[in-house]
C-alpha cells in the first residue's frame, strides 16, 4: 500500500492525535487537561460515549482517567479491585465496548465505548495508542530532553523545534513539499548533504524523494539493508540508512549523508528524525486504512452520490445545449423583436435562389418595409416607446404571413417579408391587403395613441434575377420610390423605380463614410448623486445627401452585414480624437472620459488592434482619457487570443467597458473572464425595472457586484423620472439616457465640461 499522496488530507485532527500520544508524558504527571486532549483528538474520528484508562498507582489498581463511566464500574472497582479485569472481559462488543491492552507500565487496560458500526474505526485507534504507549512507557519521552546538552546549549533545543516545526506541516503541504522542508531542516541541524527516502521493493528501488538525484537507484540500494540500520563511507562522505518500520509495517528508508561520522548528540537528533518520520508515514497508513473502513461503510452513500453527480452532470449538458441553441439563436435573430435577422433573411434568400435557378419554380417575392417617421416618434416619446413600437409591429406583420413565409428586421425601423412561392397577384396582394388592415388599427403604447403608415415595396424574382442582393436592391428601390412619392403607399419594382442618381443602401454608406458624413454625437454620463458629468459616450450619426440625420441603429446592421462596420469605427475613433483634443485645451488641467462603442471584429487580429492605437498615437490625445466599448454577446463569440489583445490594450492605458451587460448568456462569467473597468447595465433592464421585481433585484445584484468587484456600474436608458429616482434610491453611480440629456454634437458639449448636470429629479 503507497503511503505518500500529494493531496491534501481531509483528517487534519488526526496528525494531532498522533502527536498527542508521542508527546504524551509518563502517566503519573499527566494532567486531566491532557488526558481531555486525548480524548477529543479519538472523538473526531468516531463518536466516543466512554473513555478511561485503568493501571497501577502507589495506591493500587485505579481509573487513572475516566469519561462518562457509569457508577456501577466505578463501585466495582473500589469494591473488589481483582475481580475489575474479568468483568471489563465481560462487556459486551455488541453493545460498542472496545479494548486494548497496554504492556510494561502502569496503564494496563484502554477501555472505550462508541457505536456498533464504529467500532472497527475506535479498535484501530486504540490499537495505535497502546501500542504507542507501551513504547512511551519503556522508551525515552519525546516531551523530556533527549541529551543532557539540551540543558547545557540551548541551539540544540532550537534544532529540536525547527524539526518539530517541520513535523507539524506534516497534514497540510503535498508529500514532495514536505520532504523537501524536512531536507531543509536536516541541514541546519545536522548539516546533512543528501536527505533521500527510497522504498525498496521485490526487484528494485523506487525513490520517493528527491524526484531525481546523482546516485542511481542501484548505488542506493547498496547502501540500505532491508531490516538493519546501515552506516558506511562512500565517496567522502558519511552514509547512514535507516528502515522506517513500525508495528510490523514498512515504509521506507532513510538515507542521510553527513561530511563526518555523527557524534552522539547528532545520532540523537537523526534517532528522533527517524522516529518523527516513521510516526508521519504510521499516520497515513491508519488514514487510508479508516477510509477504506468508511468506503465501505458507506457504499449506499457512495451510490447515491455517484447518482446525484449523474444528475448534476446530465443538467450540466441540458444547460450546455440550452446555451449552445440560444447562442445559436442570438446569432440569426434581432434581440428586441425576436424576428430572424439580415443573416438569417440572406441565408433562407440564398437557399431559395438557388432552388429557382436550379429548376424555375417555384418563384418568390420580397416586401421591403420602412415605418414613415419613425424618427420623430423616437425623438418626441423617447427610445422605449419606439422600441415597443417595433415589437409591436413585429407582432402584426407575423400574423399576416403564411406558415412558410418569413419575416425579418434587417435593422432600425426596416423589414423583410419573404413570400414563398408567391409571384402573382392572386398570393403576393392578400397579404398586403392583411399588412394594411392590421396597421390601421392605433397602437397603444404607455399612453400614447400612435396611428402608424408604412411604405412598401414590392420584387419578384424572374429568370433575370441574378442573385439574393439584386432582389433586395429592388425591393429596396420600390419603397424609396414609394417614400419619394409620398409616403403610406406601395409601389411595384419596375423599371420606373430605377434613378441613375440613386444608391442602394451599401453604396450610399460606403460614399458617407468616404465623405466623411458618419458623425459623432455625445451623450453625457453623470455621477447620479450630483449631476457631475463623468463622461460622454460617442453615438455614430449618418448624415445623408437629403440632410436627414439617421441613428446608429438605423446603419449599424447594414454596415456590419457588408463589411463596413471597422472602417466605420475607424472614422468615428479619428472624429471624437479630434473633438476631444479641442475639449482638453479648453479644460485645461481637467480631463473627461470619453467611450466609444467598437465591433469585437476589431479584436480579431494584432494587425486590426494596431490601427485603432496608430490613430490615437497620431491625435496626440492623450490614451488614458479613452475607453473602448464591447458588446457582451459579440466577446462571448470570440477566441482565447481576445483575451489577450484586451489585456493589452489596458497596458497601453485604454479602459475596457463591458457593454448591454447582462443581455448575454454568461454575464457573471465574463466579468472574471475579461479584464474590464466598466459594465453598463443594458437599457432593457432599465426600462422594466419598474413593472418587474426580477429586473430591479438583478440591477441591484449588479450594483453589489460591481462595489465588491471594484468595477465601475453605469446604468443606460434612463428615459423618465421615475427610472432616474429608483435607481438614484438604489445607490447606483452612474448613469445616461434622454431624461439626462440627449445625444448631442460636439460643438454642444463645451458648456458642460466640468459642471453639474441639472436634472429634474
Amino acid at each position: 500500500m503507497s503511503t505518500h499522496s500529494s493531496q491534501r488530507s481531509a483528517t487534519p485532527s488526526l496528525l494531532a492525535l498522533v502527536t498527542t500520544i508521542v508527546n504524551f508524558p509518563s502517566p503519573e504527571h499527566a494532567t486531566s487537561t491532557e488526558y481531555d486532549e486525548l480524548r477529543q483528538h479519538l472523538a473526531t474520528h468516531c463518536t466516543l460515549s466512554h473513555f478511561a484508562l485503568l493501571g497501577y498507582t502507589r495506591s493500587g489498581l485505579k481509573w487513572i482517567y475516566e469519561f462518562g463511566l457509569n457508577d456501577s464500574l466505578k463501585e466495582q472497582l473500589k469494591a473488589d479491585p481483582e475481580r475489575m479485569l474479568d468483568l471489563l472481559g465481560h462487556l459486551k462488543e455488541e453493545a460498542g465496548w472496545c479494548q486494548q491492552s497496554v504492556s510494561n507500565g502502569p496503564v494496563i487496560r484502554l477501555l472505550a465505548k462508541t457505536t456498533p458500526s464504529e467500532q472497527p474505526t475506535l479498535n484501530l485507534l486504540l490499537e495505535c495508542l497502546a501500542n504507542r504507549m507501551s513504547e512511551a512507557q519503556t522508551d525515552a519521552q519525546i516531551g523530556q530532553d533527549l541529551s543532557p546538552l539540551a540543558q547545557r546549549q540551548p541551539d540544540w533545543q532550537q534544532k529540536m523545534e525547527s524539526l518539530n516545526r517541520v513535523m507539524r506541516l506534516a497534514n497540510s503541504l503535498p508529500s514532495q513539499a514536505f520532504y523537501a522542508q524536512l531536507d531543509a531542516a536536516s541541514q541546519f541541524v545536522l548539516g546533512a548533504c543528501d536527505f533521500i527516502l527510497l522504498q525498496l521493493e521485490e526487484y528494485h528501488g523506487r525513490t520517493l524523494y528527491p524526484e531525481h538525484t546523482e546516485l542511481g537507484e542501484a548505488v542506493l540500494q547498496s547502501l540500505c539493508h532491508t531490516t538493519h540500520t546501515m552506516e558506511t563511507e562512500r565517496h567522502g562522505r558519511f552514509w547512514i540508512s535507516h528502515p522506517l518500520r513500525l508495528q510490523h509495517h514498512y515504509f521506507a528508508h532513510l538515507l542521510l549523508s553527513l561530511p563526518h561520522a555523527p557524534g552522539p548528540d547528532e545520532r540523537l537528533l537523526i534517532d528522533f528524525l527517524r522516529g518523527q518520520l516513521t510516526m508521519v508515514m504510521e499516520l497515513q497508513r491508519i488514514r487510508e486504512q479508516l477510509a477504506e473502513l468508511r468506503s465501505l461503510e458507506s457504499i449506499d452513500l457512495r451510490l447515491h452520490q455517484l447518482r446525484q453527480a449523474n444528475l448534476r452532470l446530465q443538467k450540466q449538458l441540458k444547460r450546455h445545449q440550452e446555451l449552445e441553441r440560444k447562442l445559436q439563436f442570438d446569432a440569426l435573430h434581432d434581440p428586441l423583436t425576436m424576428l430572424p435577422n439580415r443573416a438569417f433573411l440572406m441565408n433562407r434568400l440564398d437557399q431559395a435562389m438557388k432552388h429557382y435557378h436550379r429548376h424555375r419554380s417555384p418563384g418568390f417575392t420580397l416586401i421591403f418595409i420602412d415605418v414613415d417617421h419613425f424618427k420623430e416618434i423616437n425623438d418626441t416619446l423617447g427610445h422605449k416607446v419606439g422600441d415597443l413600437l417595433l415589437k409591436e409591429i413585429a407582432v402584426r406583420l407575423s400574423s399576416c404571413v403564411r406558415q412558410n413565409d418569413l419575416v425579418a428586421r434587417l435593422g432600425g425601423d426596416e423589414f423583410v417579408i419573404y413570400l414563398d412561392a408567391s409571384t402573382d397577384n392572386s398570393t403576393i396582394s392578400p397579404v398586403l391587403s392583411r399588412i394594411l388592415e392590421r396597421h390601421a388599427a392605433p397602437f397603444r403604447l404607455l399612453g400614447n395613441e400612435l396611428q402608424v403608415q408604412l411604405s412598401m415595396g414590392v420584387a419578384t424574382v424572374t429568370e433575370h434575377t441574378s442573385d439574393v442582393s439584386q432582389l433586395l436592391h429592388q425591393a429596396d428601390l420600390a419603397m424609396y420610390q414609394a417614400k419619394r412619392s409620398g409616403r403610406n403607399r406601395i409601389v411595384i419594382y419596375s423599371e420606373a423605380c430605377q434613378d441613375r442618381d440613386w444608391l442602394s443602401p451599401e453604396l450610399e454608406l460606403a460614399k458617407a463614410l468616404e465623405e466623411r458624413r458618419i458623425l459623432p454625437y455625445f451623450q453625457p454620463v453623470i455621477r447620479l448623486s450630483d449631476g457631475q458629468l463623468a463622461g460622454l459616450e460617442v453615438m455614430a450619426r449618418w448624415l445623408t445627401q437629403e440632410g436627414i440625420l439617421k441613428d446608429a441603429f438605423d446603419f449599424i446592421p447594414l454596415a456590419e452585414q457588408c463589411g463596413l462596420i471597422l472602417e466605420l469605427d475607424r472614422l468615428i475613433l479619428r472624429h471624437t480624437c479630434q473633438q476631444l483634443q479641442n475639449w482638453l485645451a479648453q479644460l485645461g488641467g481637467n480631463s473627461i472620459k470619453v467611450s466609444l462603442n467598437l465591433s469585437g471584429k476589431h479584436l480579431a487580429s494584432q494587425e486590426l488592434v494596431d490601427k485603432l492605437l496608430t490613430i490615437i498615437t497620431e491625435s496626440g490625445v492623450p490614451i488614458g482619457n479613452l475607453v473602448f466599448e464591447f458588446n457582451e454577446r459579440e466577446l462571448s463569440r470570440l477566441d482565447t487570443d481576445t483575451l489577450t489583445i484586451l489585456h493589452e490594450l489596458r497596458a497601453h492605458g485604454l479602459q475596457i467597458c463591458l457593454d448591454d451587460f447582462g443581455t448575454g448568456f454568461s454575464s457573471l462569467n465574463a466579468l472574471f473572464h475579461y479584464p474590464v473597468d466598466y459594465i453598463k447595465v443594458d437599457d432593457s433592464f432599465t426600462h422594466r425595472m419598474l413593472q418587474s421585481p426580477k429586473d430591479l433585484a438583478l440591477i441591484r445584484a449588479m450594483r453589489d457586484i460591481s462595489q465588491d468587484l471594484g468595477f465601475r456600474l453605469i446604468v443606460e436608458g434612463i428615459e423618465t423620472k421615475l427610472e432616474y429616482q429608483k435607481l438614484l434610491e438604489l445607490g447606483c453611480e452612474q448613469g445616461q439616457g434622454r431624461f439626462i440629456a440627449p445625444p448631442m454634437p460636439g460643438i454642444d458639449i463645451p458648456p458642460l465640461l466640468g459642471r453639474n448636470i441639472t436634472v429634474q429629479g
